[in-house]
C-alpha cells in the first residue's frame, strides 16, 4: 500500500527540535518503520534501499536500522564497513548508549547463522576504537567503580547505567566468538583476561545480571572454542569459578517446595552455568587437563548440586533436560578419570541417568508423540485479516479527512485573504502598503517561485498548484482582479510562450 513512502517523506521533514509535538509523531514514525520491518523480509529490503536517511547519531535511527537487518542473513551478510564505522563512531562521539551496541549483536546471528564476516568486522573494529568506546574495569580503581555500581543496581540495572552499557559490550564480545571463530577468540581474550573474569564474578558484591554476561563470555571465549585456550585448563580459575556455581545453586535450591523470586538467578543457572560446565568437561581439550584430578572434590560438589537442582518441584520440564545432560557429562567425566563418588549421590545418579531414559523412550513411542500433537492448538493458517486491517485503515483516513478539511479551509481563507489584499498587512501612508496596491507582493511571489525552478523545481510546481487554487478563487475580473491579472503576466516566467491577456486563468496558473 506504500505506507512506508509517507513515513520515509515524514522523517525528511525539517522541524524546530523542541517541538514536543512533533517530536511525538517522529517517535510514532520510526515505531511505525520498526513494526514494518518485523519478520518481513521484503519490507526490510524497501528500507534499506533508503538506509542512508537512518544513518545518523539519533537512537531512534539506531533502533530502525536494527530492526532493518533483524534475521536477515542476506542483508547482514552483505553489510557494509561504512555501516559499522557509523555505529563506532556515534559511540566514541556520541556517549556510550546501548541502543548503538544493540545493532551490531543484531547482525552477528541471523536465521540461526552466525555471520563470520560480520564478527570479523565488529572485532577490529572494537579493538581499534579505543578506551572511548571499550570500557572495562580492570585496574584497581575502576574496579571499585564497578563494585559501586553493583550495588546500585541489586534492584536491577538502570537503561542509562554505565553499568548496563558494560554489560552488553561484554555480551556483544562473547557473541562475536561464538559459533568457534579463531580470530575473534584470541582478540576478546586479550581483551578480556580470564583472570579479571573471575574476580569479577567471584566477589561477594557480583550481581547475578554481571554474572551472566562474564560468565558467557568465558564459556565462548575460553572453554567452547575453535583453539585450546591452555589458560583455562593450567590455572586455578576455572576451578573457582566452579566453586562460585556451587554457592549460587545452593541459593536457588534453598526453598525447594516453591519457585524462586529471583528468575535472574534462575535463569543464570539454567542456561549459562549448565552450558559452560557441560562444554569444559566434554571439551576434547579438557581430557589432557591435569588439574582435574586435582580439583576432583569440585566435580563432586557439581554433581550434588546438579542432582540436588533436579529434585525441586518448581523446575520445568523442558530445563529438566539440561540438568540431566549435565549430570550425565559430569558422571562421565568422574568414571573416565576414576574419581570415586558417595555411594548415595551413585544411587541418585544412576536412578536420574534410568528415568531420562525411560522418558527418551517414552518420548520415541509413535503414540506418545500422536497424543502430544493431537493436544497442541491448531494455528491459523492466515493469523492477518487483511481485509479487516485494510477496512480500518480507510476508515481512521476518512476521519482524518472530517476533522482536517475544515482547518486546511480556514488556513487557505487566510492564505486568500493575504493574497487579495496584502496591503492590510502594512500600516496606512508606509511605503511597504503603497508598493503592495501597486502588486508588489504578487510580483516579489513570483520572483521568488522563478528562484526555486533552479533549485528546488518539485518545490516550485507545488508554489504554481497552490497559486493557480488560490488565483482562481480570487480574480473575479473586478477592478482589483484586473489589476492582479496585470502583474502576473508581467512577470510571467516562461517568457519563452506568450500568453494572450485573454486566456483562462487555469492556463496561467498550470504553466
Amino acid at each position: 500500500m506504500g505506507a512506508h513512502k509517507v513515513m520515509l517523506d515524514l522523517l525528511q521533514v525539517s522541524y524546530d527540535k523542541n517541538d514536543m509535538k512533533m517530536q511525538e509523531i517522529i517517535r510514532y514514525t520510526h515505531l511505525f518503520l520498526q513494526k514494518f520491518c518485523m519478520g518481513n523480509q521484503e519490507n526490510q529490503a524497501l528500507l534499506h534501499k533508503n538506509l542512508n536517511l537512518f544513518l545518523n547519531p539519533g537512537l531512534q535511527e539506531a533502533e530502525t536500522v536494527q530492526h532493518i537487518f533483524s534475521n536477515n542473513y542476506q542483508l547482514c551478510s552483505e553489510i557494509s564497513e561504512s555501516v559499522l564505522h557509523h555505529f563506532i563512531h556515534c559511540l566514541a562521539t556520541h556517549g556510550r548508549h546501548v541502543q548503538y551496541l544493540n545493532f551490531l549483536h543484531t547482525i552477528i546471528k541471523a536465521e540461526g547463522k552466525y555471520v563470520k564476516k560480520c564478527q570479523d568486522m565488529i572485532m577490529t573494529e572494537l579493538t581499534n576504537a579505543g578506551e572511548d568506546v571499550v570500557v572495562f574495569y580492570n585496574d584497581k580503581a575502576s574496579f571499585t567503580v564497578m563494585l559501586e555500581l553493583m550495588a546500585e543496581s541489586r534492584e536491577g540495572v538502570g537503561e542509562s547505567s554505565p553499568l548496563r552499557y558494560h554489560i552488553s559490550l561484554v555480551e556483544l564480545l562473547a557473541a562475536c566468538a561464538e559459533g568457534k571463530n579463531v580470530y575473534t577468540e584470541i582478540k576478546c581474550t586479550s581483551l578480556l583476561p580470564l583472570e579479571d573474569v573471575v574476580r569479577v564474578v567471584t566477589h561477594e558484591d557480583c550481581i547475578t545480571e554481571v554474572k551472566i554476561a562474564y560468565v558467557n563470555f568465558v564459556n565462548h571465549c575460553y572453554v567452547d572454542t575453535e583453539v585450546e585456550m591452555k589458560e583455562i585448563y593450567t590455572s586455578n580459575h576455572i576451578w573457582k569459578l566452579f566453586e562460585d556455581f556451587t554457592v549460587d545453586m545452593a541459593r536457588v535450591c534453598n526453598k525447594r517446595e516453591k519457585r524462586l523470586s529471583d528468575p535472574i538467578l534462575e535463569k543464570y543457572i539454567i542456561n549459562v552455568v549448565f552450558d559452560t560446565i557441560n562444554a569444559f568437561f566434554s571439551s576434547p581439550f579438557s581430557e589432557n587437563s591435569t588439574s582435574l584430578q586435582t580439583h576432583h572434590t569440585i566435580v563432586i560438589q557439581l554433581l550434588q548440586s546438579s542432582v540436588r537442582l533436579l529434585d525441586c518441584p518448581w523446575l520445568q520440564q523442558q530445563h529438566r533436560g539440561q540438568v540431566e545432560t549435565c549430570i550425565k557429562t559430569l558422571s562421565l567425566t568422574a568414571k573416565n578419570r576414576s574419581i570415586s563418588l558417595p555411594l548415595e549421590l551413585e544411587a541418585q545418579i544412576n536412578n536420574v541417568l534410568s528415568s531420562s531414559a525411560l522418558n527418551t523412550l517414552s518420548r520415541s513411542n509413535p503414540n506418545y508423540k500422536s497424543s502430544t500433537r493431537s493436544s497442541r492448538p491448531i494455528v491459523s493458517s492466515n493469523p492477518w485479516d487483511y481485509k479487516n486491517i485494510i477496512e480500518k485503515l480507510q476508515d481512521i483516513i476518512n476521519t482524518l479527512e472530517d476533522r482536517l478539511k475544515p482547518l486546511v479551509n480556514a488556513e487557505l481563507s487566510v492564505l486568500v485573504d493575504v493574497l487579495h489584499q496584502p496591503e492590510l498587512l502594512f500600516l496606512e501612508g508606509t511605503d511597504a502598503r503603497q508598493r503592495c496596491e501597486s502588486g508588489g507582493f504578487i510580483s516579489k511571489l513570483i520572483q521568488h517561485t522563478k528562484a526555486l525552478m533552479s533549485s528546488e523545481e518539485k518545490l516550485c510546481i507545488k508554489v504554481l498548484k497552490t497559486l493557480q487554487e488560490m488565483l482562481i478563487r480570487i480574480l473575479d475580473f473586478d477592478e482589483k482582479g484586473i489589476s492582479l491579472r496585470k502583474v502576473l503576466l508581467q512577470n510571467y516566467l516562461f517568457s519563452n510562450k506568450k500568453i494572450n491577456q485573454k486566456n483562462d486563468l487555469a492556463e496561467l496558473g498550470a504553466a
